[in-house]
């Protein structure tokens, strides 16, 4: 699903950029396989066909210049406010099967169809920040996802040496990670970005927000092992970890949307996400 980068002087793969076309394939197969899972789930079977939307939305996304100095080279504040985003977001709705849409998610796209641009950079600024109004919420969800396409499709034509190693959040973008996977083989831990899809490792046993080791717990579902949570003492923040080889398969966003009650049993603890879901808008 991403292409794998060799850092110099690093031992093990740190940055893997993500390959658009595999990786949205990929999220709609899983979300619509976990809502078949869950005896055909409305809710996560319409996230299924807006990554495949998000797929056919690729195409939108116009060139760039990237950057030729080692940072990290994308301005994440900067993506509500550019100009192809109003395009990538047509292009996403287009795509998406009007049939079957949840109302308030109908009622959305005809929104936004005709939407300002400034109201398009306000919907997509909170669906970033995570404080998008009540009445923003489900247009969010599309906005989130025409972000993603943006600068996902953008994390993929990079020059790697222009990616500079970081301590904390997407070394792409930094965005925080959305969740995390342990490989099956080596059992190394690669977190994926909320935002542009990059994955980077990051040891295990280390807080993925605040990057504390010491007073990190995990915690589960009985029924579900695959699927875990490093919480942290030091920042309260949590991370959901998915074990490919207990859990198969798994997609960071697709299972993220399918393990709620995980958040919700963390929540009650007082534990708070690292980072969001794009496809799960909250209101700030």
């Amino acid at each position: 699903m991403n292409t794998l980068v060799q850092l110099p002087g690093v031992e093990i793969p740190y940055l893997r950029l993500p390959d658009p076309g595999l990786l949205f394939a990929g999220r709609a197969a899983r979300f619509q396989a976990v809502a078949a899972e869950r005896g055909g789930d409305p809710f996560l079977a319409f996230l299924g066909r807006l990554a495949g939307a998000q797929r056919a939305a690729t195409a939108a996304v116009p060139g760039f210049v990237p950057p030729r100095a080692p940072g990290r080279p994308m301005d994440r504040d900067a993506l509500p406010a550019d100009p192809a985003l109003g395009a990538v977001l047509r292009a996403l709705l287009a795509a998406l099967p009007a049939d079957g849409l949840p109302d308030a998610a109908a009622e959305a796209v005809r929104g936004l169809r005709d939407a300002a641009p400034e109201a398009l950079r306000r919907i997509a600024a909170g669906a970033l920040a995570g404080t998008s109004r009540g009445e923003d919420l489900a247009a969010a969800t599309f906005a989130g996802a025409a972000l993603q396409v943006l600068a996902t499709v953008r994390a993929a034509r990079l020059d790697p040496s222009t990616v500079a190693r970081v301590e904390g959040g997407c070394p792409v973008c930094g965005s925080p990670p959305v969740a995390g996977v342990v490989q099956g083989d080596d059992r190394l831990r690669y977190l994926t970005c909320s935002l542009c899809a990059a994955e980077w490792h990051l040891p295990r046993i280390r807080c993925a927000g605040c990057q504390a080791t010491a007073g990190l717990a995990y915690h589960h579902l009985e029924n579900d092992p695959g699927a875990r949570a490093e919480t942290c003492a030091a920042c309260q923040g949590y991370l959901k970890l998915f074990d490919l080889e207990k859990r198969p398969g798994s997609e960071p966003f697709a299972d993220d949307a399918a393990t709620l009650a995980l958040d919700l049993l963390l929540g009650e603890a007082g534990n708070g996400r690292v980072g969001p879901n794009l496809f799960l808008p909250v209101a700030g």
